[in-house]
């Protein structure tokens, strides 16, 4: 086996790439705009987590695990909202025989829901501090109003509504999104 002089590949490689540097140069003053800037680069720092559940949420995917995990010791809200609005509908239109028995059984079902997530994230065997919640009321206004004190939120596309082929992400989710000033992911 023959083996080439080390200054015969160093001029296959210059010459490869001698119009590289003034090219990359030329993309970067024209995509300045775009470029993250090294304080865009920095990672921020996760301690506190809302994880949102309701009766159309999908349970957190084994992503939303991995992505958890990478924030070991972080504290993690699992809340579940029941719609009041629903409620006070059912109150006015049937009655409140009927309003009562609809929020026993979501009650049950969020209990259940958040029993489960919480599992979920146990499994993981990690040190997490994890706060159950469950609330009644406008499922956008509750998550708003508490994302200040979180620096995630990780909601499920489907959080307050179902979708549609036409509309793969809820209507809560995109006013979530617009109006919280904290990172979102979205599963």
């Amino acid at each position: 086996m023959k083996v080439a002089p080390l200054g015969l590949f160093s001029n296959i490689i210059l010459r490869k790439f001698r119009n590289i540097a003034p090219r990359y140069e030329e993309i970067v003053r024209a995509y300045k705009e775009f470029l993250l800037t090294e304080e865009e680069f920095t990672i921020p720092k996760i301690e506190e987590i809302i994880l949102p559940l309701d009766r159309y949420s999908e349970k957190p995917t084994e992503t939303v695990l991995d992505y958890v995990s990478a924030y070991p010791g972080s504290h993690i809200l699992i809340l579940y909202v029941i719609d009041g609005e629903v409620c006070r509908l059912i109150r006015e239109t049937i009655g409140e025989e009927e309003a009562e028995l609809f929020r026993k059984k979501e009650l049950e079902k969020g209990e259940k829901a958040l029993a489960e997530a919480k599992n979920l994230i146990s499994s993981l065997n990690m040190e997490f501090s994890i706060e159950l919640k469950l609330k009644t009321g406008n499922k956008a206004e509750i998550v708003e109003n508490i994302a200040d004190n979180f620096d995630l939120i990780i909601i499920s596309k489907h959080y307050g509504a179902e979708t549609t082929k036409t509309h793969p992400v809820s209507p809560i989710v995109l006013r979530v999104l617009q109006n919280v000033k904290i990172p979102v992911l979205l599963y």
